[in-house]
């Protein structure tokens, strides 16, 4: 006797199901890569379930170009535990397939999630459509400031209109999300106006981005802004503005050096800048600059304590590090020129002594160690 043709069919998907291979309870790297040879997307999908981070990273890597339905496991196991999974983010780098890793961008949306703003931070390094898309949303209008900044560096380097626009805008939002807006149209053209009124206008975070940015467009009168933002009444600024031109060997900008380095500047921060830029800067400019201010600098700031080596206090250092051939000279005549505190006279004398030179001088009758770590309150190198 024939059975239909239907029941057949029937007969032979009920032998093939009895025939399947369970999926296994727990795979190792070796077996993920087993499966993925044999095409098992049910193997490769038991990866996503493991305790070992590894596991789980290699077995999203795996997932995220497939094309076979099964592969949307993936969407399943993008969260665990109320988080998302930083294992599986992971993995998903680079993805590029709106139709297996979209759906990242949809784990966004649930307000529930622990450390949305990570999430988003993470989602930066899936490449797919949808996810910048969902990215750009919430850099604009997501109601938590923290996920708003996150998500920010997705609009770097952009060069859709509609997206250097609303940087632009941004800009005047200050805080996190200027100081990011800033950094994200670091040397576009098309933000020229925008980012030379935020280095005068903005609040300081946005100044500060705002600034370097600015600088990244190579614009003629980038030293006329950067020496008049080392002025700003923000410290935070000022440092920037300073470490902004760290390799400029330009005459304006190495005489708006000069200028501050001989003025009382009351921050250890942008003291620390000016000392430690100069020292970088290859222009002869530079080390002279460290060399005249050396009086100015001892009897501004080396007063009752010895500085400690290497501090802000320590211009002797960044003039030795910068140009030690001239480092007797310079110590010499700054010693010579006198009207200085005992411990300013003691830290000349020691620093002219360990160049090579004879001077005396009383101990600094110091409350802290000296510089070097000398011994009886006699200021030694």
């Amino acid at each position: 006797m024939h059975l239909p043709v239907p029941a057949v069919a029937i007969a032979l998907s009920t032998l093939l199901l009895a025939c399947e291979t369970p999926a296994p309870q727990f795979v190792s790297k070796a077996d993920l890569d087993r499966a993925h040879t044999l095409n098992d997307v049910r193997a490769i999908c038991v990866g996503l379930t493991m305790k070992d981070d590894d596991t789980r990273e290699y077995a999203a890597l795996k997932l995220k170009d497939y094309k076979d339905e099964g592969a949307s496991c993936l969407c399943q196991h993008l969260t665990r535990d109320g988080t998302w999974d930083p294992a599986v983010l992971s993995g998903l780098a680079n993805a590029t397939d709106d139709h297996r890793v979209g759906c990242v961008a949809d784990a966004l949306d649930d307000a529930t999630l622990k450390d949305r703003a990570g999430l988003a931070k993470a989602m930066l390094k899936v490449k797919a459509p949808k996810v910048h898309a969902r990215l750009v949303v919430a850099a604009n209008s997501d109601t938590d400031p923290e996920v708003q900044a996150a998500a920010l560096p997705a609009l770097r380097g952009t060069r859709d209109p509609k997206e250097q626009e609303m940087l632009i805008s941004g800009l005047k939002r200050g805080g996190a999300w200027g100081a990011n807006a800033a950094m994200d149209l670091a040397g576009n053209p098309a933000a020229t106006e925008a980012l030379r009124d935020a280095v005068k206008t903005g609040d300081p975070p946005t100044k500060a981005a705002a600034l370097v940015a600015y600088r990244d467009l190579k614009l003629e009168d980038f030293p006329d802004v950067a020496c008049g933002a080392m002025a700003d009444a923000d410290p935070g600024v000022r440092v920037a503005a300073i470490r902004a031109v760290d390799v400029f060997r330009n005459p304006k900008i190495l005489a708006c050096l000069r200028d501050h380095v001989m003025t009382v500047e009351p921050d250890v921060n942008v003291r620390t800048a000016l000392l430690e830029v100069l020292d970088k800067n290859a222009a002869p400019e530079a080390s002279q600059i460290l060399c005249d201010a050396i009086p100015f600098w001892v009897k501004t700031y080396v007063t009752d304590t010895a500085p400690t080596l290497q501090s802000d206090l320590d211009i002797v250092y960044y003039q030795n590090d910068r140009d030690y051939e001239r480092s007797l000279e310079c110590a010499t005549a700054a010693f010579n020129k006198g009207g200085y505190t005992e411990c300013g006279k003691a830290y000349l004398g020691a620093r002219v002594n360990e160049f090579g030179g004879k001077v005396h001088y009383k101990a600094c009758p110091a409350s802290t160690p000296p510089a070097g770590g000398g011994s009886g309150g006699v200021v030694e190198f």
